[in-house]
């Protein structure tokens, strides 16, 4: 437990010091949307250019990422009969939507690396390939829908073209199913901008964070969707599916991660409801800590 927890600790000095600078008046709430804003069009699509060409893409890992896919989509329908139900606005549906499609893997590697090892990341990896994929593309389309842009299909499909997730994505898989590298030239200018991606989105996340959670309610229904819903689908999914062993434990618990931090990128691009985003993915968070080792225990590791 000691060495997990000193392995999440870069995640609570980052996220610390954004809530910091915050609070000192160095930054605010302009300066974390554009932390978030060069991560999407800058850090993250490299971020995916030097990981996701070094991926081995064998038949028999192909389901992990659909696996992903799968279960954020339940979590979205699960969002949408909430959303229904409580007949909320346009802008805090797109939000509710938007933070149950979207799972943070990176979450649960510090977790998986020290139980597993290298094995049950590589699973980890591989399953992420799909949160990325449909993040890039149906995730996207549907927060510009709802954050009032205009949406037709046409432009919709142009708006994702143009997404540099999409084509870091084609780009990396191209790189992988071919055996070809990017130049080492490039890897050198490129790999520490990546680097930086997780510590820039936990920044920018600090400077959202409030101790007053934005509409507790919606709040706590998002994370309930993404946490309960996640780890349900997944369980069901990775036992009819006859997974065994370490990848089903990794995919169960992949399943169960906390709302991802790009979440809230995509509430900032789209002028969805920010504050409400941050809240549900700080209570996430805050969760995933506190469940997660139990998860694990529970699975036998």
């Amino acid at each position: 437990m000691l060495t997990i927890l000193l392995q999440l600790l870069p995640i609570f000095t980052y996220f610390g010091l954004g809530m910091l600078i915050k609070r000192l008046g160095v930054a605010e709430r302009a300066h974390g949307e554009f932390l978030l804003r060069f991560v999407f069009f800058v850090t993250l699509p490299l971020l995916i250019l030097t990981s996701v060409p070094n991926l081995n893409f064998t038949a028999s890992k192909a389901l992990l990422p659909l696996i992903n896919i799968t279960v954020n989509l339940v979590c979205m329908g699960l969002a949408w009969l909430a959303i229904r139900a409580r007949k909320l606005d346009r802008r805090t549906a797109g939000t509710m939507l938007v933070n149950t499609g979207i799972v943070n893997n990176s979450f649960m590697f510090p977790f998986i690396l020290a139980v597993y090892g290298q094995a049950g990341f590589a699973d980890a990896v591989l399953f992420d390939f799909g949160n990325a994929l449909l993040m890039a593309t149906f995730v996207y389309a549907q927060a510009f829908k709802y954050g009032g842009e205009p949406g037709g299909g046409w432009t919709m499909l142009v708006r994702i073209m143009k997404s540099p997730l999409v084509w870091s994505l084609f780009l990396s898989v191209a790189l992988a199913l071919s055996g070809a590298a990017l130049p080492a030239l490039v890897l050198t200018i490129i790999t520490p901008l990546a680097q930086m991606t997780a510590p820039l989105i936990l920044i920018a996340l600090g400077t959202f964070f409030s101790l007053k959670i934005a509409n507790l309610p919606v709040a706590l229904a998002i994370a309930g969707i993404r946490l309960g819903g996640g780890l349900i689908a997944g369980l069901l999914l990775a036992t009819l599916l006859g997974l065994e062993g370490t990848t089903y434990a990794v995919i169960v618990l992949c399943c169960a991660a906390p709302i991802g931090f790009n979440a809230l990128t995509y509430s900032s691009l789209a002028k969805l409801d920010t504050e409400l985003s941050a809240s549900a993915v700080s209570l996430s968070i805050l969760a995933g800590l506190l469940y997660i080792p139990v998860l694990m225990l529970l699975l036998g590791t």
